[in-house]
């Protein structure tokens, strides 16, 4: 089995449970963008240049009213704001990566993110490449079915893009349950229920996420203090 063959197998393993909730979800989402009067080249479009999961169920009403560029541009940085928290954790690696790079920051979902992070710091740029590649194929696929088939679709929509959540949720764990260090997920947990308590469920994931990365940053410093001093 040559090189490419391997990542091609690797890669396909590790997105399965993606694969299982993007074409669902993606089904979803062009069912709901073609009831909102937009054919199967939108979704094309929309899940092939925008790709980013929740914020398109959220487009889909924008765009049915008209709502002006600002509006949708402001829409955006609200809802993907966590991507700026995450995302850091890549920079260098997808640095590495060379003409790659542009691509792997684009791709970067939740979804990838967890599949990356159960990965070791030395896998290779094509198994990385393909599993972002495949998950976005999954989500393109799901799109363009669901927006073609749209009338034929036997199930109520509504709260369905919950699935989303459920879908991380579940790969998250998994990822933890398999980490000998469950510490950042603790500090994760109790900074979501402190900020949800405090500020309601409307507000509260900005502040979790920025005190999450602080927590987790100033430990991570105080760690290496104590290694350099030791």
């Amino acid at each position: 089995m040559t090189d490419a063959q391997s990542a091609r197998k690797k890669a396909f393993r590790l997105t399965v449970p993606v694969m299982c909730g993007y074409l669902f979800l993606g089904t979803a989402f062009g069912a709901t963008l073609a009831q909102a009067g937009f054919g199967p080249a939108w979704a094309l479009m929309m899940s092939g240049l925008v790709y980013a999961g929740s914020l398109q169920f959220v487009m889909v009403p924008l765009m049915a009213s008209g709502a002006a560029l600002g509006t949708v541009a402001l829409t955006a940085l609200m809802v993907n704001a966590r991507h700026l928290f995450y995302g850091v954790s890549y920079i260098d690696r997808f640095r590495r990566m060379g003409r790659l790079r542009p691509y792997m920051i684009f791709s970067l979902t939740d979804e990838t993110y967890s599949v990356f992070c159960g990965l070791p710091g030395e896998e290779s740029d094509g198994v990385m490449l393909r599993v972002a590649l495949y998950d976005q194929l999954y989500w393109v696929a799901g799109s363009v079915v669901g927006a073609a088939l749209a009338r034929q679709l036997p199930f109520d929509l509504t709260g369905i893009d919950f699935s989303m959540t459920a879908l991380f949720i579940v790969i998250c764990l998994e990822r933890a349950i398999n980490k000998e260090d469950r510490l950042p997920v603790a500090v994760g947990g109790a900074c979501a229920i402190v900020s949800l308590l405090l500020l309601g469920p409307d507000r509260f994931l900005a502040p979790a996420l920025t005190a999450t990365a602080v927590l987790l940053m100033g430990m991570d410093a105080a760690r290496r203090g104590k290694g350099a001093a030791a």
